[in-house]
């Protein structure tokens, strides 16, 4: 007791604890800077692992795959009937399809949707199973990319023949035959789940292949995809086994689109990058939609094997090895007797062959909400604690009120979009972002202003719950509790810059500061100005919307129930402040 007696004596004697809150704001924009420099260290030799399998019943590529050249001419026969069916309707070529499968013996049905064209699923019941598990081979009418799949579809009905003459299976095998790779196939999953007649046990994997009819008979390397919705991800083990059967075939396989050729910290560092952008626009643009994701919240794992070719001069690869990899990754989960579980279900690929593990990348997002947490305390530290207490209930029904606001917001925006064609979609944007000015301008002359003590106590609280919501999405959904924790830093500059004011008009550089702030950390300018840079213009405010009743994707809700209530909030602090004449004063005689 003595000796923590004489330190607070000390303390209190030098002056430190005032010191030490007019460096907090210094503080919180360090912390934030320590957080980007640690994520971008992190492809550094040493901070990252190489993939490996942990599942030891896996054994990726211990046998020897048939599918070769004898089935060759098949595949082509395929192909070629298929896409003479281009030019038909999705019902009209399902038709053609299911009577092929029926003449393999493969049981077939259809979930009509109610929206779009139905889709056509097929059963292969394993000699061997019991008719409790299954896995599945998805070939959607069109690629992501909006192309004929005809090369996928001629390459699955290769499988399906070839997979029924095998007696090794365990496990069923259910081919999908979706319109397209998003709502139609998520709806399907959905059914299979729920209310679906004809189902073949539990999916324990899933591969969805793309192979468009540009490519003819051979590609160069293989894009792989592996995001799903809301942060979920695959198990590492299945990525690992598909990698793995990829190499013996002597296939190269791309992460993110990034050529693996010559990997180093600049490769590492850009796939990271992207990684973490592409799992927060998963489900929410046509080009971040490549069909695993629909398989997310069923405990099931799926990845996307997409034939890509760019050199037409580089060595290319044929078909069936294609083929031949889809054939060892089912036949290593065909040897699996639970689901999977060893490996890792919360990572981030920097190439086919490194990652990194929740452990080593969590204190990233860490880091920033700290940085906001003290960020927060700063300004409640800089104002009268007594007043700002007996005015706690004006603020708590102040953030009620917003979020009520926000609440019609999330509900109505939906179904407004919805009914709106694509121009009319840009209209609600911009009609946000117009009726927000409207009220920065009105607010000049609105009357009524708010003390320094209620203003910063707001501010403060906005901080603190954007804090606690980048920490409780830190395990679920990092890439997006990251990306709100960087792109809402210019908040924590609203209140230093406030309490610089010398007056509130354009001649003030730090009212200048603070509405630029303000705009660049909104929501909906962050949306609008990403679809503008990503080439999709009002495209992206349309997916973000849209993804909660289409996909389950619930980014829309953390943004118009957490980041834009705070922002409105601090906006509205920021336009209804009121200068304390006598204080400016006092800074002006200092």
């Amino acid at each position: 007791m003595a000796l923590a007696e004489t330190v607070l004596r000390k303390i209190h004697k030098l002056g430190l604890i005032p010191k030490i809150i007019k460096f907090l704001p210094l503080c919180s924009f360090l912390l934030a800077v320590s957080s980007i420099l640690y994520l971008i260290s992190l492809p550094m030799d040493g901070n990252y692992r190489n993939t490996y399998i942990s599942e030891n019943a896996l054994m990726p590529a211990q046998v020897t795959s048939y599918f070769r050249e004898s089935e060759w001419n098949i595949v082509r026969g395929y192909r070629e009937s298929i896409t003479k069916l281009s030019d038909q309707d999705v019902s009209s070529r399902n038709k053609i399809l299911e009577s092929w499968l029926e003449q393999l013996g493969l049981t077939t049905s259809y979930h009509v949707n109610g929206f779009a064209n139905d889709t056509l699923y097929a059963i292969m019941h394993a000699p061997r199973g019991e008719n409790t598990e299954a896995m599945a081979l998805v070939v959607p009418w069109a690629t992501s990319e909006g192309k004929y799949n005809s090369g996928a579809m001629a390459l699955a009905m290769g499988l399906a023949r070839y997979f029924t003459r095998m007696s090794i299976w365990s496990k069923n095998i259910v081919f999908v035959f979706p319109p397209d790779s998003r709502k139609s196939l998520r709806s399907w999953v959905d059914a299979y789940h729920t209310d679906l007649d004809e189902t073949a046990g539990s999916i324990e994997a899933a591969v969805v292949l793309e192979y468009d009819e540009t490519l003819g008979d051979y590609f160069e390397f293989i894009d792989m995809f592996y995001h799903g919705l809301n942060g979920q991800f695959p198990n590492l083990d299945l990525l690992n086994t598909a990698n793995v059967i990829n190499y013996h075939e002597n296939i190269k396989v791309s992460i993110e689109g990034i050529d693996n050729k010559n990997i180093d910290y600049t490769t590492r560092l850009l796939t990271l990058v992207k990684g973490i952008i592409s799992s927060c626009l998963t489900g929410l643009t046509q080009e971040n939609t490549n069909g695993c994701e629909e398989f997310s919240g069923w405990q099931i794992q799926a990845i996307t094997l997409r034939a890509r070719t760019k050199d037409k001069g580089e060595e290319h690869r044929d078909i069936t090895q294609l083929g031949r990899v889809v054939d060892g990754t089912f036949r290593s989960v065909n040897n699996l007797l639970e689901k999977f579980h060893q490996s890792f279900f919360f990572y981030l690929l920097m190439s086919s062959k490194n990652f990194i593990s929740i452990g080593t990348y969590l204190p990233a997002a860490v880091i920033l909400a700290v940085s906001l947490a003290i960020s927060a305390l700063s300004a409640i530290l800089s104002i009268d604690r007594n007043e700002a207490i007996s005015n706690l209930s004006f603020i708590l029904r102040t953030f009620t009120y917003v979020e009520i606001v926000c609440l019609g917001l999330a509900l109505s925006i939906p179904k407004l979009v919805a009914t709106s064609e694509g121009d009319q979609v840009s209209a609600v944007s911009l009609l946000v972002l117009s009726s927000l000015g409207f009220l920065s301008v009105g607010s000049i002359f609105f009357k009524k202003r708010l003390s320094k003590t209620i203003t910063f106590s707001l501010i403060s609280l906005s901080l603190l719950l954007i804090s606690l919501l980048i920490t409780a999405l830190l395990i679920v959904h990092f890439s997006l509790a990251l990306m709100i924790g960087i792109l809402v830093l210019p908040l924590t500059f609203v209140p230093t810059l406030m309490n610089q004011f010398t007056g509130q008009d354009f001649k003030d550089k730090a009212y200048i500061g603070t509405i630029i702030c303000l705009i660049v950390s909104n929501p909906f300018f962050v949306v609008l100005t990403a679809g503008n840079v990503l080439g999709n213009g009002s495209d992206l405010f349309e997916g973000l919307v849209l993804a909660w009743n289409d996909l389950q994707c619930w980014t829309w809700l953390v943004v118009i129930l957490g980041w834009f209530p705070c922002w409105i909030v601090i906006t509205g602090c920021f336009m209804f402040y009121k200068i304390d004449i006598d204080e400016l004063l006092k800074k002006k005689l200092q």
